[in-house]
């Protein structure tokens, strides 16, 4: 797995700097300073074992000195590999040693954060920012819970807040980039992301996100091409073994049109790294987006084998099984370490082209999905059932989690009453926040409770802020249109629909692959078919991605056959 650490200055020479410091620790054992020199570099390389064990050695032999920063630093690597009972120990140990009554509070809230108690955390985050605002520790911490928990109103005015004290702290700038996207801010959340990079040229995350965003714009040709694949070709140089870069290189190649590159690009991944769960994470969103779901299906539920308390795998499982028509139950075998292709890859394709490929959907009967061995796995054969169970009790303070369970439960299990029952959870976690009304709407809408579903949408549409937030307000337009006219009221229907399409042409300079999509739908519904069909066809031209793509092929190959 990988981590992401913000570093003070470029690690450089750190081979000669590590046989130094091994060395004169070896020869001077009783000394400090140069062993917490050691620690840190250790740190920095990864070696996180080894540095614990330095750090240890740190606090023993300084037993009378309280070296709270030391023990921040211990704390902070115990919870990046997972060891969250020893990291409270370390926070707990610290506690009675501090005279900093700010400081005291972050450490509560470290605390709580390892204990999964977000709200908790969240609360000691703000007392010590409260005592100490210009610390901007405190800040981050406070916004990331709020992140972590999906309420990016709360984490907006946290580094709102913040940055009006230091509006150049690259940090608050780059974090905060997560929660305008979230409220569908994407001007500002470019600008900021922009002025980060500014700050900090060589900060990984920041020109991940910046590269990622220009990908979906269409920016991967021409002039603008180079500026973006220069940014993923520093992001690699400063990660060459993260899953992370080479999912923005991945994306530069769809958006290119070059979809048998891109699998090829994870294919190679992930037998260089075969026990990564990031990479068959994202191995298996591409085969899913280029339309290939068996072997999207094999590659996700091998992440899942690897790694069984990521969110984001949890809700690729959501979509991706179902797609694969795997609904009942799965079983996971272990293996030797080595790679196995999952799936036959897809046909290539040619870019904007039409051409329809084969895509197989799986019976209902027990899959076997060969895990590592070096892992340890614990399940034999698991439900989806089960999985979504699992989802809903490990990541209970996230709103989106409870909507995808909801959607599926009504598409895939046709359980009604308890799906819209879960869904409507979200809106009671972010009552506030349209993308939830607008989930639990769309679940309403597919059970057949039109009326509520209408009720749902325009609640969230009045969330909405008065400028933007085009992604986020596009498809619900159009669901609302489907609605009205599901039950008769066709001039509400049709005006729903033509704001739809004039929201969609502001989409185009974020999005155009999605916006082209929905503008074509809306059209269709409008009876303009000359209009949905240019639309779908720029659409596929701009690399829109499966599930979609299949859809529009679909629906282009019936209306050009009709016409014809």
């Amino acid at each position: 797995m990988n981590a992401h650490l913000v570093l003070e200055e470029k690690p450089i020479r750190q081979d000669q700097k590590l046989k130094t410091l091994t060395k004169y620790v070896q020869q001077y054992p009783s000394g400090w300073k140069k062993r917490l020199e050691l620690a840190r570099l250790l740190c920095t390389m990864g070696r996180w074992e080894q540095a614990v064990e330095e750090y240890c050695q740190v606090l023993k032999r300084q037993p009378q000195l309280p070296l709270i920063e030391v023990r921040l630093e211990l704390g902070k690597t115990l919870q990046l590999m997972a060891r969250e009972a020893q990291a409270i120990e370390v926070y707990e140990s610290a506690l009675p040693l501090c005279r900093n009554l700010a400081t005291r509070h972050h450490l509560g809230g470290l605390i709580e954060v390892c204990r999964h108690c977000p709200q908790q955390a969240a609360s000691m985050f703000s007392l010590a920012a409260s005592i100490e605002p210009d610390n901007t520790a405190h800040w981050l911490a406070l916004g990331q819970v709020y992140l972590d928990t999906e309420s990016p109103l709360e984490a907006l005015d946290v580094f709102n807040r913040a940055l009006e004290v230091h509006p150049d702290d690259f940090l608050l700038l780059r974090n905060s980039y997560q929660a305008l996207m979230a409220v569908g801010n994407f001007q500002e959340a470019r600008r900021r992301l922009s002025r980060a990079l500014e700050l900090a040229p060589d900060d990984f995350l920041t020109l991940k996100q910046l590269a990622d965003s220009r990908c979906r714009q269409g920016l991967v040709r021409g002039e603008e091409g180079k500026q973006t694949r220069q940014m993923i070709r520093v992001a690699l140089r400063l990660a060459p073994d993260s899953a992370d870069a080479h999912e923005s290189l991945a994306y530069y190649y769809l958006f290119r049109g070059e979809w048998k590159k891109t699998i090829a690009l994870w294919r190679k991944f992930i037998e260089e790294h075969p026990n990564s769960p990031s990479g068959w994470y994202y191995y298996g969103q591409c085969l899913f987006h280029t339309g290939e779901y068996q072997g999207a299906a094999e590659a996700i539920l091998k992440a899942y084998g690897l790694h069984q308390n990521n969110c984001e795998i949890y809700r690729a499982l959501c979509e991706i099984l179902p797609a694969a028509g795997i609904t009942a139950s799965v079983e996971l075998l272990p293996q030797p370490i080595s790679y196995k292709e999952g799936g036959k890859g897809v046909s290539e394709k040619k870019s904007g082209g039409r051409s329809k490929q084969t895509r197989r959907r799986g019976d209902a009967e027990t899959r076997r999905i060969e895990i590592p061995t070096k892992i340890s796995l614990t399940r034999g054969k698991v439900t989806f059932t089960s999985i979504l169970e699992e989802m809903l009790e490990l990541f209970p303070e996230r709103w989106s989690v409870w909507a995808t369970v909801g959607r599926v439960l009504v598409e895939s299990f046709q359980d009604i009453e308890r799906g819209c029952s879960l869904s409507a959870k979200g809106t009671q976690l972010q009552p506030q926040l349209a993308d939830a009304w607008f989930r639990h709407g769309r679940v309403l809408a597919l059970v057949g409770r039109h009326r509520e579903a209408v009720e749902a949408l325009k609640q969230g549409w009045q969330l909405l802020p008065l400028e933007g937030a085009y992604l986020q307000s596009v498809p619900p337009a159009v669901w609302l249109g489907e609605s009205y006219r599901v039950i008769g009221d066709d001039a509400s229907s049709r005006r729903w629909y033509q704001e739809a399409c004039e929201r969609a042409k502001k989409l185009m300079a974020f999005n155009p692959a999605t916006a082209y999509y929905w503008q074509g739908r809306a059209l269709l519904e409008l009876g303009d078919k000359a209009g949905a069909i240019e639309a779908y066809e720029s659409a596929l031209s701009q690399q829109l991605l499966y599930p979609a793509r299949g859809e529009v092929e679909e629906s282009l190959h019936h209306y050009l056959f009709s016409t014809n």
